[in-house]
């Protein structure tokens, strides 16, 4: 219950400083995606389900506060969560270079998925300029912060995990 609290907490958390806070930082053009940060970290850090609902839940509350088409985001981050959480017990994340590739990897999945469906769709074929003025600023973004922030995720997923365990304890 605990760990439905915080992770729940974390998601607004992260959602008001994606579409308010970090949209009015001026001579900022590019924002990392924080909901992909905690998508891809829930995956890596918790499994796949939890991966899964936790992208699935951000992308929704992402397309309800944006005004998008609903489930557009939410099945790009249920997707990634996912992916990421097959993972799961399989790689160490104890080495910084797993969440910096899954952060590059996750980042380019997702706006190679935007591309395809809203611009590809539409017939604007100028992939160069979207790579050059978009993808590659916030993919760069993007995994600078998710070191920081996968740390700060990582180490309160360990907090939570003995916190449990003696709490587990203590009920036997």
């Amino acid at each position: 219950m605990k760990r439905f609290l915080i992770q729940g907490l974390l998601m607004g958390v992260f959602v008001l400083l994606q579409v308010s806070v970090l949209n009015r930082i001026p001579y900022l053009n590019t924002k990392p995606n924080l909901i992909l940060i905690y998508t891809f970290s829930a995956g890596l850090l918790r499994g796949s389900v939890n991966g899964m609902l936790t992208g699935f839940f951000g992308g929704l509350i992402m397309d309800v506060i944006l005004g998008q088409y609903i489930g557009f985001s939410s099945l790009i981050y249920l997707v990634l969560g996912f992916l990421t959480g097959l993972t799961y017990q399989r790689l160490t994340t104890d080495v910084p270079l797993i969440p910096i590739l899954t952060a590059f990897f996750c980042e380019l999945f997702y706006h190679l998925y935007i591309y395809i469906f809203r611009f590809l769709v539409r017939n604007r074929l100028n992939f160069g300029s979207y790579f050059k003025n978009i993808i590659f600023p916030e993919l760069v973004f993007t995994v600078v912060v998710s070191i920081v922030l996968f740390g700060l995720l990582y180490y309160g997923n360990n907090l939570l995990e003995e916190n449990e365990k003696r709490s587990a304890l203590k009920f036997v």
